[in-house]
């Protein structure tokens, strides 16, 4: 097997036409969510982690929303990247069963994982990193809804 055969398939998903036997999505929706979930998880991990470095002034609850921030991150990109995850085949079977699931409980995930981080510590970095995730959640929740 070539090395794009592999990536080819890691990145294939068995409802890639009709997600979760939701409505048929134009292609920029469709496509267009994945790489703003797969950006807001790289800014929720990079800002996780300089809110992690705000320990230098002794904010201890910008420590802790920046490692929920982080795990939030890691969370999304597995599953909208699962393909970043070679070595670790659970990723793959998680996001493979997230695939069956209702477009309303992806979204459901992403906003309930992205609230915590701006509640604990309302700064610049936790709410532009949890805001895209959030803002991710809510493109799921539009195609959820479908055309009205």
């Amino acid at each position: 097997m070539s090395l794009a055969e592999w990536i080819t398939g890691r990145m294939a998903r068995p409802n890639q036409l009709d997600p979760a036997g939701g409505p048929e999505q134009p292609w920029y929706l469709k496509y267009g969510s994945r790489v703003l979930g797969i950006v807001a998880a790289f800014f929720a991990i990079l800002f996780g982690l300089w809110m992690i470095i705000s320990i230098i002034v002794l904010n201890v609850k910008c420590l802790v929303a920046g490692i929920i921030q982080m795990a939030a991150g890691f969370v999304v990109m597995a599953l909208e990247a699962p393909c970043c995850f070679p070595c670790i085949d659970q990723v793959d079977q998680v996001a493979t069963k997230m695939e069956t699931k209702p477009l309303y409980f992806r979204a459901g995930l992403y906003c309930a994982l992205a609230v915590p981080p701006i509640f604990m510590c309302f700064e610049l970095a936790s709410v532009f990193g949890s805001g895209l995730i959030f803002a991710t959640g809510v493109v799921y929740g539009m195609m959820a809804l479908g055309k009205k």
